[in-house]
């Protein structure tokens, strides 16, 4: 399992994502549920978007704030009651899809 890692400028882009989708007409709580940060692999995941083609425009926009971060997925969350919709994750790291994280390995 990896280690639990702290990683503060993700606020920053955090922060900076907000902003652009703002700017691009995106309405938090509407449009989005959140912006939140992925410490493990140095990434961001905006979630709880109801919209597919709003989460396919949310992806290119990531991508285009963050060109260095070469790992990006997009999937629909039927899961987790409190934000279904549309995920769409950047990161700097790749997953670790094996990584018992919070399970019982």
């Amino acid at each position: 399992m990896r280690p639990f890692r702290f990683e503060a400028r993700l606020f920053e882009f955090r922060n900076h994502v907000l902003e652009t989708l703002a700017h691009h007409g995106y309405s938090w709580l509407v449009d989005f549920g959140s912006v939140d940060t992925a410490h493990d692999v140095f990434g961001l995941e905006v979630c709880g978007i109801p919209d597919e083609e709003a989460s396919e425009r949310i992806e290119l926009l990531l991508i285009e704030l963050f060109p260095d971060w070469l790992h990006e997925r997009r999937y629909y969350e039927d899961e987790n009651r409190g934000e279904l919709g549309w995920k769409v994750l950047i990161s700097r790291e790749p997953e670790d899809f094996d990584d018992p994280w919070g399970g019982d390995g």
